[in-house]
């Protein structure tokens, strides 16, 4: 049988498709690798997991059978040792990027902590810099069970996978030499010991899943329990995004859902040493959902307008999420608070009296975290009642899309 010219093209155009979208298709699904700065200091330390050896490239080929190494830096220059062998030190080149690997899935020992992947090292700003480079699902297995309890749901644990996946997803490659922090300046990354059956299972479950917003991926914030409702973006960052709006929140049971703090006037002072300590509180601005968000400071010095993130920095508060009327409650002789409080308008025009020194300021507040996008503590409870991982996150993200990146 013969075939048209017409047919001819169409095979030709089926052959294009597939030799060249194929491919391209290939390359866009392959799993990014993270490059997470877990370290910056001066004297660092690298062990194998029991009897294994471990590969370091960048140092001498002489050297085999590497337990461990430890690395120092200082007068401006580094030096490194091998296998706790004290009197053999080598230096290092001065733009030395030693690249430390093994095959054993127990990883490599940094501090307390075990790694997988590579852990590389190398100098910036007159430190230390450890990164570790690892395949982005293994990097979340520890991030889900770093940033939430392992106890808590399934279909919590898959929220907290794909927010976190999404949120590493969003900062890939924009800086020169990390993507992300391993602690709360990023989303917490604990290694290898974070990790759980159930935790790699809501992992697995929602591979490749991530949030987006008109097709592109969100800023996937999360925090612990919004104390009722969670935040708009706008009243705790610079801007207000369609998706990262106030809802309500389901975090009742939380550890943290209310809590307290009290203050000495000798630890107010201590803490506001350039007012002399705090003898009065005037909140001036709040958000809609009870936030402080600026705050006067009276004190023997003089006084001071404070953000209410500054003030929680501060006093170390859970939350800027706290009750507006300050109390001050005396101590009587055994030691115990007594409950005869003095109650403060917290609009109160008037700088309030000197805090006594038989009294302690107790600050009543709610939530923990910047209260914005996803509760950990509302999707453990939406989960305890049924809903999917799809459900929460729809939930806490408004008009965002579930699909693969």
């Amino acid at each position: 049988m013969s075939t048209s010219p017409k047919s001819n093209s169409g095979w030709a155009l089926i052959f294009v498709a597939i030799f060249f979208i194929s491919p391209l298709k290939a390359i866009a699904t392959k799993e990014p690798i993270i490059r997470v700065l877990i370290g910056q200091e001066n004297n660092v330390r690298f062990r194998a997991d029991g009897s294994k050896s471990f590969f370091v490239k960048g140092i001498s080929s002489k050297h085999r059978s590497i337990k461990s190494i430890n690395i120092i830096y200082t007068d401006g220059s580094a030096n490194y040792y091998i296998n706790n062998n004290l009197n053999s030190r080598f230096e290092l080149p001065k733009n030395f990027n030693l690249i430390i690997k093994n095959k054993d899935d127990r990883g490599i020992w940094y501090k307390n902590r075990r790694y997988a992947g590579e852990l590389r090292v190398s100098l910036n700003d007159q430190k230390l810099q450890i990164i570790n480079h690892l395949k982005l699902e293994k990097y979340l297995k520890s991030v889900v069970g770093s940033e939430m309890p392992k106890e808590f749901p399934l279909a919590a644990l898959q929220a907290q996978a794909i927010a976190a996946r999404t949120y590493a997803l969003k900062l890939l490659g924009k800086n020169e030499f990390f993507d992300i922090h391993s602690t709360q300046a990023s989303q917490v990354y604990l290694g290898l010991e974070a990790e759980t059956a159930k935790i790699n299972r809501a992992v697995r479950s929602t591979r490749s899943l991530a949030l987006f917003y008109k097709n592109e991926l969100i800023d996937a914030v999360f925090h612990s329990s919004s104390g009722g409702r969670t935040e708009n973006s706008g009243q705790v960052w610079k801007y207000q995004l369609p998706y990262l709006k106030s809802v309500i929140d389901y975090d009742q049971n939380s550890t943290k859902y209310r809590w307290t703090n009290k203050f000495t006037s000798a630890e107010l002072e201590n803490i506001f040493s350039d007012l002399g300590g705090v003898n009065g509180f005037q909140i001036i601005e709040k958000s809609n959902t009870g936030r402080v968000l600026k705050i006067r400071l009276h004190g023997t010095n003089g006084n001071k307008i404070i953000t209410g993130k500054n003030l929680r920095e501060r006093l170390q508060l859970n939350s800027t999420k706290f009750e507006f009327d300050l109390k001050f409650i005396p101590i009587n002789l055994e030691n115990k608070l007594s409950f005869d409080n003095k109650r403060v308008d917290e609009f109160a025009i008037q700088p309030l009296p000197s805090i006594p020194e038989n009294y302690v300021l107790l600050v009543e507040g709610y939530g923990a975290g910047h209260g914005v996008g996803m509760s950990q503590w509302g999707a453990k409870s939406m989960a305890e009642r049924g809903s999917s991982f799809r459900k929460i996150l729809k939930h806490y993200y408004t008009d965002i899309q579930i699909k693969t990146y």
